[in-house]
């Protein structure tokens, strides 16, 4: 039988609002205190009802974070870093994987407004810019990698690949090549567009 966060409290000799404070990370509590409750939560082993917390408090603890494809060797340092930042936060972190398909994308993007998420970061080019439409409506805040401009509830992190090719290519030069090969993706992903069209 799990324990409620009142006996949590009573065990512990503080009040349930003090425990809350101390789980979620909202508020200073004096460090002996706090050790207390910790002690208390793994001798007891509770675990907080997210359901429960996110009707009272009417906020979700979690992001979505939407990539294209976790066997990508790109992707595994951006969800370890996102995946840190949040923990570090209080937060958890709901991973969609598209598997570069708009369909899936779409999909993905419903189940992390159904969850109720605070944000999402959106790092695929599978998914077009209708969905912050959708998003946004939803009062959801996005960050998205290479795609449209900033708004309302909206960041874009832009990454100038035009100067890293031709950074890479001086590089190839300064070390005494003569001949470059380019080996880009489909030509339906704007990355890919970008390096093949670069002069």
């Amino acid at each position: 039988m799990g324990y409620t966060m009142r006996e949590v409290a009573k065990r512990a000799g503080v009040s349930p609002a003090t425990v809350s404070r101390v789980l979620n990370k909202t508020q200073y509590i004096a460090p002996e205190t706090e050790q207390r409750v910790r002690e208390v939560v793994r001798e007891l082993n509770y675990h907080q009802n997210v359901h429960a917390r996110r009707l009272a408090t009417g906020r979700s603890n979690m992001f979505g974070l939407v990539i294209s494809e976790i066997t990508n060797p790109y992707f595994p340092e951006i969800i370890r870093g996102f995946q840190a930042a949040a923990w570090d936060r209080g937060f958890d972190v709901l991973l969609c994987n598209t598997e570069y398909r708009h369909e899936r994308a779409s999909s993905a993007v419903r189940k992390l407004i159904e969850s109720d998420v605070c944000g999402i970061a959106i790092m695929t080019s599978s998914l077009d810019q209708s969905a912050t439409t959708e998003l946004t409506a939803a009062g959801v805040g996005l960050v998205f990698c290479n795609l449209g401009p900033a708004g309302k509830l909206v960041s874009n992190i832009w990454i100038d690949y035009q100067r890293g090719i031709a950074q890479a290519i001086e590089h190839v030069v300064s070390i005494g090549h003569r001949w470059t090969a380019v080996i880009a993706g489909p030509e339906d992903n704007r990355t890919a567009i970008t390096i093949i069209h670069h002069d």
